[in-house]
């Protein structure tokens, strides 16, 4: 197996302290999720979300009380941006008919792709509604607080400025949250998800393939008494594959397992049976790897199902980030 040197750079999820009061912050932690793509100042982190690729929100937190949304829509069709927008802030204001003060909101046109918007009630929010053309996709953006002193649009433009919607040069979309930080072709789609602060899983799919990638948090306790390959094969569920595991290093310090095999038994026999009623191929190759990160003190974890030989498994462990 081929274990080049790391893709990416940086601390998707730092936490160096800051002032956001006083001046513009620095934009460590990076979330990305259903390819949309943002820079948060340190400390925030992913919060919730709902919605798929099409049609989405998500929430970013703080430990400030302030909070990011966005919602994002891929269409091709005419859309009116004011209009999407005035149904938006009718809805927030329903939402607060019972607030004090009493709702107000503004808006202001920046071009024909861009309005940015305000709003009060018992919170206090700056916002914005872009249009990416060239992507077909809009992007409502607002930062919420509940504090009267947060200096919310000089934290606002530089988290609104760092969206992205579009796969980078190689085609490539940035799934980032909770330590998690990697990457997969823009083509695979979430088919499911566990997220959680101590283990995250993306189940995400490409008509014949499948691709699990998942991190498992504090692992240096959850491997206690076990050899690496044990553990792999109990935590992870390797046991139930055939074939050799292959022990390799990852950088200076950390090592991994790798396995290639073929699906056996029941499950054969049921991919077999359901992929032609999908009009797919059986994903009957199986490659697996499995490497501890000590500089994070996790394990990640990737597995690729597919009916073809590929490398995609090494593309796809270049970039993940663990250091």
């Amino acid at each position: 197996m081929n274990t080049g040197s790391q893709a990416g750079t940086g601390h998707g999820h730092s936490r160096p302290s800051t002032d956001l009061t006083h001046s513009s912050p620095a934009l460590p932690t990076l979330i990305g999720w259903q390819g949309i793509r943002v820079n948060a100042p340190p400390d925030w982190f992913f919060k919730g979300y709902s919605g798929e690729w099409r049609d989405g929100f998500m929430q970013v937190g703080s430990p400030h009380n302030t909070e990011l949304d966005l919602k994002w829509t891929r269409s091709r069709r005419a859309t009116d941006l004011q209009y999407v927008l005035q149904q938006f802030l009718r809805t927030v204001e329903r939402a607060k008919r019972h607030a004090r003060p009493t709702f107000t909101g503004t808006l202001h046109p920046v071009d024909e792709n861009c309005i940015e918007f305000r709003w009060r009630a018992d919170e206090r929010a700056v916002g914005r509604i872009q249009r990416y053309p060239e992507h077909h996709t809009i992007v409502l953006m607002q930062l919420r607080s509940a504090s009267r002193h947060e200096a919310l649009f000089q934290i606002a433009r530089p988290i609104f400025e760092s969206v992205r919607v579009a796969p980078d040069e190689d085609g490539w979309v940035e799934w980032s949250l909770y330590g998690l930080q990697t990457a997969a072709p823009a083509a695979f789609r979430l088919e499911q998800s566990q997220v959680l602060t101590g283990q995250t899983r993306l189940t995400l799919r490409r008509r014949h393939e499948r691709l699990v990638i998942e991190r498992v948090a504090r692992a240096e306790q959850l491997m206690k008494g076990y050899e690496f390959t044990e553990w792999v094969d109990y935590w992870l569920r390797w046991r139930g594959w055939r074939g050799e595991r292959e022990p390799f290093t990852w950088s200076e310090n950390d090592h991994g397992v790798h396995l290639s095999t073929r699906l056996g038994g029941g499950a054969l026999i049921t991919e077999c049976i359901t992929s032609p009623l999908r009009w797919r191929l059986p994903a009957w190759r199986v490659r697996a790897v499995a490497w501890f990160c000590r500089e994070r003190n996790a394990v990640f974890h990737i597995q690729h199902y597919s009916p073809f030989r590929s490398n995609l498994i090494e593309e796809v462990m270049v970039r993940t980030v663990c250091c």
